[in-house]
Parts: structure tokens; C-alpha cells; sequence
């Protein structure tokens, strides 16, 4: 039975070692690699969002958007755009994929019921073609 591997949004992370935070990025599956390799790409077909997002190191993980003094004090600016670039640029992909098989029940059942679909159409066709010879065999 057949594959489809299917890929989850990207996290680009960089870590300011002086200040123990993690930035980072999301941007859409497959399109860190694309933009290093064609920086000239406009960055709102890559990220997700135009956020850039925070967590200190000893904080479970839980993040939120950064704020303008973090990103003054990490990355000397408070240009979202060039943070932004500087991350994906630097940063760690971090990224999952996982395959799913094709022929599931879900398809199955979808398959079942196009050919259902398909069948009502035909029969539906078939009574309207008997009908008009019917009705003219009237006139």
C-alpha cells in the first residue's frame, strides 16, 4: 500500500547565549532551506507568521511573542523583519515528518461513497433519457 509523507511547519531557533533565550520563527514545511539558498525570496512566502517568539532556557518551553527590549538587547534592533532574516539565517530547523498510509478506511470510504455518487448519476441519467422518449413519444 502506497505512502504520502506529510511534513509540520518548521521552528527556526537561535539561542542568545548571553541572555539564556531561545528565538525563534515558524515558517512553512520545506521553505528554510529554499530561502537560505534564495535569500531575495520575499519572507511572507516563508514564514507563517511575521511573530518572532521567546522562551528562556530554564522555562518548560512555554513561549510567547518576543518583546521589543529582548529583541533590542539579542539582535541590536527592533526591525521584526531583520530578526527575522538573522534567525532564519542562523538558526536550528527544527522540523517532523511522518508517512500515513493511503489506503486507510477514511479512503476507502471516500472511494465507496464517490462510487455511490457515481452510480445515483448514472441511474439519474438513465430516467431522464427514458422520460424525454416517453414525453415525445406525445408530441
Amino acid at each position: 500500500m502506497p505512502f504520502v509523507t506529510f511534513y509540520t511547519p518548521e521552528r527556526v531557533c537561535w539561542n542568545d547565549d548571553a541572555s539564556g533565550v531561545t528565538f525563534f520563527v515558524v515558517t512553512k514545511p520545506e521553505t528554510t532551506a529554499k530561502w537560505r539558498a534564495a535569500p531575495a525570496t520575499p519572507i511572507e512566502e516563508v514564514v507563517n507568521s511575521s511573530d518572532v517568539f521567546s522562551f528562556k532556557t530554564n522555562s518548560d518551553g512555554i513561549s510567547r511573542v518576543a518583546t521589543g527590549d529582548e529583541l533590542q538587547a539579542a539582535f541590536k534592533t527592533t526591525d521584526v523583519t531583520a530578526v527575522v532574516k538573522s534567525i532564519l539565517s542562523a538558526g536550528t530547523v527544527h522540523a517532523k515528518s511522518f508517512e500515513l498510509e493511503v489506503d486507510s478506511q477514511a479512503t476507502t470510504a471516500m472511494n465507496a461513497a464517490a462510487n455511490a455518487a457515481n452510480v445515483a448519476t448514472s441511474a439519474a441519467t438513465t430516467a431522464l433519457d427514458g422520460m424525454k422518449g416517453y414525453l415525445s413519444s406525445f408530441w
